[in-house]
């Protein structure tokens, strides 16, 4: 987790490559740290959500989905008040992972989640 923060820290804001899966990896590891840290939980939902794309562009949906899975975990309980966009977002990457990876029921599920959310008719198209 140390180690995450640390590389994080030197690192916020630039393109770091095949790094920001290390990044995460190690930072996810402090799971109950950043649960307790109202400030780290959407910037740490936020990396996740770039290991996830960038997991994405590699074709691995399974590593996708599971950085995915991390960022959703760190939102704040009003997320879909308090950060919209950065959940519609994060739930549709979700879905689109989740169907990739064989995993149709949970990408279901994220669906339903999005539809019952979503502000508008475009949202949940």
């Amino acid at each position: 987790y140390n180690l995450g923060k640390t590389l994080y820290s030197i690192c916020e804001g630039k393109d770091v490559g095949n790094t920001i899966f290390l990044i995460a990896s190690q930072i996810n590891h402090g799971k109950e740290f950043i649960e307790t840290d109202d400030t780290l939980r959407i910037p740490v939902a936020k990396l996740n959500m770039k290991a996830g794309k960038k997991a994405l562009d590699g074709c691995d949906h399974k590593m996708a989905y599971f950085y995915f899975l991390a960022a959703i975990s760190f939102l704040p309980d009003d997320s879909w008040e308090s950060s919209y966009d950065l959940s519609l977002r994060l739930n549709v990457l979700m879905a689109r992972a989740a169907n990739s990876s064989c995993r149709y029921d949970e990408a279901e599920l994220t669906l339903q989640r999005i539809c019952k959310r979503a502000r508008c008719l475009q949202d949940k198209l």
